[in-house]
């Protein structure tokens, strides 16, 4: 390795004002102070080069094992693809390092559609450090262009979105919305279709509260009647992610998410972003091929998200 490549391991990073690769929310700072559990001993790891930071991974410690993310969607290793493979596997090796005295390090990476080429350079450099690839989810996004999202649209998507326009359906933000009712109607939605709700409502509030400006809701309503939501979380700037979509089953025969979905698109179309990510339509890797079909029919592209993990020998 280049002997200008060090790497530097601090408790708990704090916040950094740039940093020269795409970074996301879910490693931040902030985000990761929503993520601690009692107990657990948190490790930010840097790979320098002149003291500019090339590379980051936030590691959280317990007894059983070492994991990025604690709680998110995804964490692992932020860095661009300038950054040489050889730089990078001293970085891995640190990492090992530090964490070997647990069983085992579990890093959940970003879904290969975010960023194809870094997903590449990432799988190869884990690849090669010895990492198996013990989960591969189907993730899916849809790509924001200037194009229509009726462009998007199988033919007979785009007839359930026209039927739910006709009747009245409309799409718009929540405000301030009524976190409690958010709340209660996803979980509702979820306890039909058998999927436990992920955060209780007082953890969906406390994330709120520390990170302001993150989450939005989004609804379909007829009239005042709630037919559909979505609460969406800002990645970054050319990303937003799809936490909850809900839905009422007395209004699925007018399919209200497909007219939610269509209003996020021309929300990331007329606010900036590039990638409007669905979220993954598998569970441990079994495919939800009805969900799965749901969003290839609004146009999403499919990809893979992977959790990669490095098994220390037993002492």
């Amino acid at each position: 390795m280049d002997a200008t490549y060090t790497v530097r391991i601090v408790e708990f990073s704090e916040a950094i004002p740039t940093l020269p690769f795409e970074r996301y929310l879910f490693n931040e700072p902030l985000h990761l102070q929503t993520q601690v559990q009692p107990g657990d001993r948190v490790l930010t790891f840097f790979l320098l080069k002149a003291e500019q930071i090339q590379a980051r991974l936030t590691v959280f410690m317990t007894p059983e094992k070492a994991i990025s993310p604690r709680r998110a969607t995804f964490g692992g290793i932020e860095t661009n693809t300038d950054v040489p493979l050889s730089a990078l596997q001293i970085f891995v090796q640190a990492v090992l390092s530090e964490v070997s005295t647990v069983p085992f390090l579990e890093l959940r990476s970003f879904p290969d559609g975010l960023n194809p080429d870094l997903a590449s350079h990432l799988h190869r450099l884990f690849t090669e450090a010895g990492f198996r690839v013990t989960t591969t989810e189907l993730n899916q996004h849809l790509p924001v262009s200037s194009l229509p999202i009726e462009q998007h649209l199988h033919t007979s998507t785009l007839r359930r979105l026209r039927k739910s326009e006709r009747e009245g359906f409309t799409f718009s933000e929540w405000v301030e919305p009524d976190w409690p009712q958010v709340h209660a109607f996803i979980a509702e939605a979820r306890r039909r279709k058998n999927r436990p709700m992920t955060l209780s409502l007082e953890q969906l509030q406390q994330s709120i509260q520390q990170l302001p400006d993150i989450f939005r809701v989004f609804t379909v309503r007829q009239d005042t009647v709630l037919a559909a939501l979505i609460v969406t979380v800002h990645i970054n700037n050319r990303i937003l992610y799809t936490l909850y979509p809900a839905d009422d089953p007395a209004f699925l025969s007018s399919s209200p998410l497909i007219l939610a979905y269509a209003g996020l698109y021309r929300l990331c179309q007329r606010e900036g972003y590039e990638l409007l990510d669905l979220g993954i339509s598998t569970e441990n890797g079994e495919r939800n091929e009805g969900l799965i079909r749901f969003k290839n029919n609004l146009g999403a592209i499919e990809s893979e998200k992977r959790t990669y993990t490095f098994f220390f020998p037993r002492k």
